[in-house]
């Protein structure tokens, strides 16, 4: 019993923390609404966050995530290879668009977003990077759920589907239909399902398996999205081309690294430990057997 207490105290703080990611600022009251731990609980976990330097605390007392998030996500980043070409990739889309972009993955029953290019109108978006969408919402959020999993078993083994707006898709038949129908166009379009007024269009990039990779979006005004739908598609597909090929450059020059230094290895162990001269006519021995 003893020992699962540490991993309980891990999962409770890893619930604050997933809180506060995806609904930014909460008072203790919301933090224990959306955790389901008690208040006293709450302030605990927050504090020990605190100590750590891990959040802080506004003027009217709700919990913020610190800036000391910002450097593991870019280690996290950094280590995501098959993405080390994308920002150039994002940027160069919002300043065709106008729009903001993101690059987001799959992470349980969520979307989360790792990079993103700031467009117009960041600051009523839902998504940004550390941050995630559920997979019944958003374009994102629908698009990893279309490409990923079984809509079915989603469904009947998901978390509860509770809507973000009033157009949130939350009805099975429903969203059976949303999957279907992104399957079959090779997109997602989303209008003020995750925020009234936001629409986003999202694509899948895949690898050279036709695996999945992630997901390319643009979102903005539903209006703007809407009028130009078209000439965003065209510029999305484009950028989901790119980031395909320099994932496909990533894994070959990862699987040429791995095999050069197998190669190295095996030429190593080939050479055998390194051989002392003896005098002439003495056998010569192994470096590693001599002694004083």
């Amino acid at each position: 019993m003893a020992d699962r207490k540490p991993m309980r105290v891990l999962a409770n703080s890893m619930a604050v923390v997933e809180a506060l990611a995806e609904r930014g600022d909460l008072s203790p009251a919301e933090l224990a609404e959306a955790t389901g731990l008690p208040r006293p609980s709450v302030y605990r976990f927050v504090d020990g966050l605190k100590a750590v330097g891990m959040a802080t605390t506004t003027d009217e007392n709700r919990a913020r995530l610190s800036v000391k998030w910002l450097h593991l996500a870019d280690a996290a980043r950094a280590a995501m290879t098959e993405w080390s070409g994308a920002r150039g990739v994002l940027d160069g889309l919002a300043d065709r668009t106008e729009q903001t972009v993101f690059l987001t993955v799959p992470r349980g029953d969520e979307a989360v977003c790792i990079d993103w290019a700031p467009g117009r109108g960041i600051g009523v978006l839902i998504l940004s990077p550390g941050r995630s969408l559920p997979l019944y919402a958003g374009g994102a959020g629908r698009l990893v759920l279309a490409w990923t999993r079984d809509v079915d078993d989603y469904l009947a083994n998901g978390p509860e589907r509770r809507p973000l707006t009033s157009e949130t898709i939350t009805d099975a038949d429903a969203l059976r239909a949303d999957v279907a129908r992104t399957r079959a166009i090779g997109h997602t379009l989303s209008l003020d399902d995750a925020t009234i007024g936001i629409g986003a269009l999202a694509f899948p990039v895949l690898g050279p398996e036709d695996e999945f990779l992630g997901c390319l979006s643009i979102a903005g005004r539903s209006v703007d999205i809407r009028e130009r739908e078209a000439e965003f598609v065209a510029a999305a597909r484009a950028a989901v081309a790119e980031l395909a090929d320099g994932a496909a450059r990533a894994a070959e020059l990862a699987s040429g690294t791995a095999r050069a230094a197998e190669l190295a290895s095996g030429t190593a162990r080939a050479a055998g430990p390194e051989r002392t001269s003896g005098a002439a006519g003495e056998p010569t021995t192994p470096r590693s057997e001599r002694t004083a």
